[in-house]
């Protein structure tokens, strides 16, 4: 039996929008669903030899479909969002209304798409198959639902912190898109230093909106945890952290709600059986 060859797939995106690797991560993830992904670095300055550029690339290539990653800097210039309908043009005059060009929301509202891409497929990386979405769009059928997800977040333990040997601070953000109304649970008895929300990257705690809920009660894994949170909107460049004592809980669960003052109903568990030593 012949093996389908991997579609390939061009993508053009800013290097500003790789700052923390999050563009790494989603190439590996498209390749993860067998999707031949390939890319180039572009700035972020008008100039129609670069667009030229981008259109001879998904013109003359071997590609089976052009992605464009987009983000608020991306679309923040007007004529880049003109000479992006100018590589577009180009694209569909030379290979027909067929080929998929693929739109990736990162951050952005469908509203403020370009036109011309707008009506072909934007697949929002806040949702959780945005992959199958994607390979879908590359073989021109519908998408699967796929069973089970990966990872929404990144999870990041920051030990020493603020030099104490003793703190270490859990932060979680979101890879894509935002989200509110989230939580943390932690079993009863967890030495909890501090918590809130603050720049990404180990940026440290700047504040807790008015809107918090902490002192709620609940059971994970079996255990009994204290659940806490708030309602401000996380975004991959704003991050929840909880300042944890050693000795650390076994584990931190992170969710959200659906309500302000709710408890959580969906999330993810880090595991920490193994960060009790001190370094």
């Amino acid at each position: 039996m012949t093996r389908r060859p991997e579609p390939r797939l061009w993508i053009t995106y800013s290097w500003a929008d790789d700052d923390e690797g999050d563009f790494a991560y989603l190439v590996q993830e498209l390749r993860g669903v067998g999707i031949n992904a390939t890319y180039d670095k572009v700035a972020l300055v008008p100039g129609r030899d670069l667009w030229a550029q981008i259109g001879d690339q998904i013109t003359t290539g071997q590609s089976d479909g052009w992605a464009y990653l987009l983000t608020p800097r991306s679309l923040a210039s007007e004529p880049c969002r003109e000479e992006l309908a100018y590589a577009l043009g180009r694209a569909l005059s030379t290979k027909g209304r067929g080929f998929p060009l693929i739109g990736l929301l990162h951050g952005v509202r469908i509203a403020d798409v370009p036109p011309a891409l707008r009506v072909r497929l934007c697949v929002s990386l806040a949702t959780p198959n945005w992959r199958e979405e994607v390979l879908a769009g590359l073989e021109g059928r519908p998408p699967r639902v796929v069973p089970g997800t990966q990872s929404q977040y990144v999870w990041t333990c920051h030990d020493q912190f603020n030099g104490d040997k003793d703190l270490v601070a859990i932060e979680v953000r979101p890879r894509f898109g935002q989200v509110m109304y989230w939580r943390f649970a932690v079993p009863v008895g967890a030495a909890i230093e501090h918590w809130g929300f603050g720049p990404a990257g180990g940026g440290g705690i700047s504040g807790v909106s008015s809107m918090h809920v902490e002192g709620l009660t609940g059971r994970v894994r079996e255990t009994d945890v204290t659940v806490f949170g708030a309602g401000d909107a996380l975004s991959p460049g704003v991050s929840a952290y909880v300042i944890v004592r050693r000795p650390l809980p076994s584990f931190v669960f992170f969710g959200t709600s659906r309500e302000p003052f709710g408890m959580p109903e969906s999330g993810e568990v880090l595991d920490l059986p193994n960060r009790n030593s001190q370094t």
